[in-house]
């Protein structure tokens, strides 16, 4: 029988001595074991759980082998009490889920005749005759929910056996989408009595992470609790969670950046979907002042981030590619004489880029940026990944060197984050 409602809730989970949940997930499909897809439908499933404060202790992906797959789910469910599953449920012989689901469980199916309706149905209203191969969706398991799939073809199921809880979903992600909103979120806000999980992440800008985690030393101290430390794209993100009802959640939150802020200071440039350049932005506007830059080894990438952010023509007057000795000399009146003596990636060229864009766009300050990409062009003087960076304003320079020997567009990426960062302290300093 189809059942379209809700699913019931499992009261056993809702007394106060019960342990928390924990949930797994396993994207089924032998396509994704490949190079060419992807599995994102778990992203979709693990906010759900994250948003109620749901652990997720798994996710896989397991090809299109019965044996594997029952071995998959059979493991899953000993290490958490909810398993979620996408794919698989499709009419073609390689789509085995129900058959791994019922040999991993022991459950029996049988042919369920209103879906056999409903698809032929769906397939007259397109003008099409249903293959015979689509009757295999139509096999549901005995005395378990089966779950309507109003955007597909291939109805879902939710599964209890023994206290643990098997959602099992189609593996398109619209479909998918469609279901984990209709049926497994309204689930879990019933199990969990209204708990909600809340984030925060703070975000730094010019540490490394051993950094970090050896400033972090006297808050793990005070606070055993898991902090999530991630670098990412030439900054560390510091992620603080905290369960509960919503008041309580966020105060927690609040009091621990309060004390991480007293550790890292204006290391900790913005939070959450805070960018530096949009950072950057806010600063340039509230004081109401501009930027140019002159760049070299980021080929116009400062300039493109900077311009990322609406509004940016309020504050960012231009920029120039200098890519050659010749370019630095032509647009950003760098001094041939400078560039002979100290080579063009240098802290004096640097500061000259910084200079020459500030006055040649008339702005409050100007953003140097000149070094070696690679992978070729370097010394032993100036090995591949030096870069110089500089920032000038009125009547005075800030100069930061740094070392990335990495790929060109990481390079690129980092060397733009941090010259955004030197302009920010450069300001918020002064």
């Amino acid at each position: 029988m189809i059942d379209a409602g809700k699913p019931k809730p499992d009261d056993s989970h809702n007394s106060e001595t019960a342990k928390p949940h924990t949930a797994s997930f396993i994207a089924i499909g032998s396509e994704m074991l490949g190079p060419t897809r992807v599995d994102t439908n778990s992203l979709k499933v693990t906010a759900a759980f994250e948003s109620f404060g749901i652990g997720v202790i798994r996710k896989s992906v397991v090809g299109d082998t019965q044996g594997e797959l029952v071995d998959e789910i059979r493991y899953a469910l000993a290490h958490a009490d909810i398993l979620v599953t996408s794919g698989g449920l499709g009419p073609t012989e390689d789509d085995m889920t129900r058959e791994a689901l019922a040999e991993a469980l022991g459950l029996e199916m049988e042919v369920d005749a209103g879906i056999i309706d409903r698809l032929e149905k769906r397939f007259a209203a397109r003008g099409w005759k249903m293959p015979e191969v689509n009757k295999r969706q139509a096999n549901v398991f005995i005395g378990q929910t089966t779950l309507t799939n109003e955007r597909g073809t291939a109805p879902g199921f939710h599964i209890e056996q023994g206290g643990k809880h098997v959602w099992v979903f189609p593996g398109v992600p619209h479909e998918l989408e469609w279901m984990v909103a209709s049926y497994l979120t309204p689930w879990l806000a019933s199990i969990t009595a209204g708990q909600s999980r809340f984030r925060r992440v703070l975000k730094i800008a010019g540490m490394t992470e051993s950094g970090v985690e050896e400033r972090l030393k006297p808050y793990y101290t005070a606070h055993p609790e898991p902090l999530t430390i991630l670098a990412t794209g030439g900054q560390i993100e510091l992620h603080l969670a905290a369960d509960g009802a919503e008041s309580e959640a966020l105060a927690l939150i609040a009091a621990l950046e309060a004390e991480l802020l007293e550790i890292f200071g204006d290391k900790i440039f913005g939070a959450d979907d805070d960018t530096l350049e949009g950072i950057v932005g806010r600063i340039l506007t509230e004081r109401g002042e501009t930027v140019a830059t002159a760049e070299s080894c980021t080929g116009g990438l400062l300039a493109s981030r900077i311009t990322d952010v609406a509004g940016s023509s309020a504050y960012f007057m231009g920029g120039a590619v200098c890519y050659t000795a010749a370019a630095k000399t032509a647009l950003a009146g760098v001094d041939p004489g400078l560039i002979s003596e100290h080579g063009e990636v240098s802290e004096p060229v640097a500061i000259a880029l910084a200079r020459g864009a500030r006055e040649r766009f008339g702005t409050t300050y100007g953003i140097g940026v000149t070094g070696i990409a690679g992978p070729g062009g370097g010394t032993p003087e100036k090995p591949v990944g030096t870069v110089h960076i500089a920032v000038a304003g009125p009547g005075t320079h800030k100069h930061r060197k740094m070392l990335w020997p990495m790929e060109r567009s990481l390079f690129k990426r980092i060397t733009t984050q941090s010259a955004l960062d030197l302009l920010r302290l450069f300001i918020v300093r002064a």
